[in-house]
């Protein structure tokens, strides 16, 4: 019995939260590269596993996502990178904010919908997605 309990602990301390959330999207989303493909990442004393990565190299609309899989809990979570004016696709991801403003679906947004339903058919009922883009795919 007492083994059981304590698996049980380790289930909700070892969960996805809302804190690694936004560690996941707010830090180690920019840092990863497309060649880290299954690579371990630590996140508030959890391990993670990139598990997918789409970036420039699969896509032109300037989306940068990864999905990361919770080590102890099996948790999948697709982790999208926000607007990056600095960065190579600078100028899409600002296009893309303006384009919000309307009711066209810009090809950035389509991009991440597509990325996000690939992702849930191979991981299904496991998986979450992390902000900045979690809100918008579920607003549209």
């Amino acid at each position: 019995m007492p083994i059981i309990l304590k698996q049980k602990a380790n289930e909700i301390v070892s969960s996805t939260n809302h804190k690694d959330l936004v560690e996941l999207a707010g830090l180690k989303a920019y840092k990863v590269k497309e060649s880290h493909r299954y690579h371990f990442i630590k996140v508030n004393n959890k391990q993670y596993q990139i598990v997918n990565i789409i970036g420039p190299k699969e896509n032109k609309t300037g989306l940068n996502a990864m999905t990361v899989q919770n080590v102890d809990t099996g948790e999948y979570t697709v982790v999208f990178q926000g607007t990056q004016i600095k960065g190579k696709y600078g100028m899409r991801d600002m296009i893309t904010d303006i384009q919000l403003l309307n009711s066209a679906e810009p090809e950035q947004l389509k991009a991440a919908r597509t990325y996000f339903d690939r992702m849930n058919e191979k991981y299904g009922e496991n998986l979450c997605a992390a902000i900045p883009w979690a809100a918008r795919l579920q607003m549209q």
